[in-house]
């Protein structure tokens, strides 16, 4: 089974060890990150109220939020939020966001106010720069935020829309898991939290936001930029301050993972049904090619017999003594008597013979019959006329 995701303490990501990889891969500690964003957050004039780190089991992938205490808006806080690892298969991230004080979700900014760099090079002199640039417009991002969940409020979406939407957020942006969209849809049912209006963009909004918090830390921040990249691109929301910006990046090749990333959250049902696919059609791969095998063996036996010398030999001497028993003559001199044939009794057998008479030109025959045949002989003379045969009956 996969292990959970679980919540850190700062200590306890201070404590990870260091990975040990080559000299070109250069190390960008969690602590130093820990330091490097809390000096720039003070230094701008930011408390942090609340932190909160969340990490894999072995602490090598983290991601930290912390709250600060700036902003008039009654739902939502400042955030500055980062995620790191030290295995090579993410890159450093870091940005500004907002914290819905309702129900503890996270909002970033889908086309400014995030970060990421790789671990080579002068990336740790770069990771302090880029936490000290995106804290100073740290409160542009935040009226950004904001403004947006206003705009966001005034949107109705009923539940036909909004199931339009996380069709569109599981299946084709791939930011949620089979888990995190029925927990969508049982909020879409019924809602955790009430809001102004269940059926607006912001409540669906909330709902996502919502299951996004079972991220795991590798793609948390990715995921949340998304979903608000994605909601503000859709054609009804069109705030007149904001400018159209294109898609996030997505990392498809960082070129630093050696280590296959393996997902806790959950255990893969779609690669677990291939496996099991595959394994059936070898097996009835492996089967069927039995089969054949046998059914070839069988067809070159039918076409090929295969003859033994001495059971031919033993046929031939069988049929030479058959043939010996019926032609050979009776050992006792009778040789009128054939073995195996038994001998047939003397029957008269009465013979007929056809006797020439001359009896006025025609033939007599010993069989009574009542029927005279006259056979009249023509002279020379008429035959040579007609070359008939007259022929009279009596």
């Amino acid at each position: 089974m996969p292990r959970k995701i679980k919540e850190y303490g700062r200590q306890d990501l201070i404590d990870v060890a260091l990975p040990n990889h080559a000299s070109t891969y250069t190390v960008i500690s969690h602590k130093s990150i820990m330091d490097l964003s809390t000096k720039a957050l003070e230094d701008a004039g930011f408390k942090i109220v609340d932190e909160k780190y969340r990490a894999t089991h072995d602490g090598n992938i983290a991601s930290a939020i912390y709250r600060l205490n700036y902003g008039d808006d009654s739902e939502l806080s400042m955030m500055f939020a980062w995620s790191n690892s030290y295995n090579k298969i993410m890159r450093f991230k870091c940005g500004i966001g907002a914290i819905h004080t309702k129900n503890d979700t996270s909002m970033v900014c889908g086309d400014m106010g995030s970060w990421a760099r790789k671990h080579i090079g002068t990336a740790d002199t770069e990771t302090e720069k880029t936490i000290i640039e995106q804290v100073s417009l740290a409160k542009m991002y935040y009226e950004q935020l904001v403004s947006d969940k206003e705009k966001m409020k005034e949107i109705n979406l009923d539940r036909r829309k909004q199931s339009q939407l996380l069709g569109i957020l599981f299946a084709d942006h791939e930011i949620l898991t089979t888990e995190q969209a029925s927990l969508i849809r049982q909020q879409m049912s019924r809602p955790t939290h009430t809001y102004e209006n269940n059926e607006s963009l912001w409540a669906f909004y909330n709902y996502v936001t919502l299951a996004l918090q079972q991220s795991h830390p590798r793609t948390w921040m990715e995921d949340q930029r998304v979903l608000h990249w994605f909601i503000t691109s859709l054609p009804y929301f069109q705030p007149a301050s904001r400018p159209q910006v294109a898609a996030p990046v997505v990392e498809e090749n960082v070129n630093e993972a050696t280590v296959p990333f393996v997902d806790p959250r959950q255990i893969d049902l779609e690669d677990s049904i291939a496996e099991v696919l595959a394994e059936e059609a070898n097996k009835t791969s492996l089967e069927n090619n039995e089969t054949e095998m046998v059914q070839d063996e069988e067809s070159e036996e039918e076409a090929a017999p295969v003859y033994c010398e001495d059971r031919i030999k033993e046929r031939i001497a069988e049929d030479e003594a058959a043939v010996a028993a019926v032609c050979d003559p009776d050992p006792h001199g009778d040789e009128d008597h054939v073995d195996g044939v038994d001998e047939l009794p003397d029957v008269e057998v009465e013979t007929t013979t056809i006797e020439d008479k001359s009896t006025d030109g025609g033939l007599e025959t010993p069989f009574e019959d009542d029927t005279d045949f006259d056979f009249a002989v023509m002279d020379d003379d008429d035959s040579e006329e007609s070359n008939d045969a007259d022929f009279d009956f009596a």
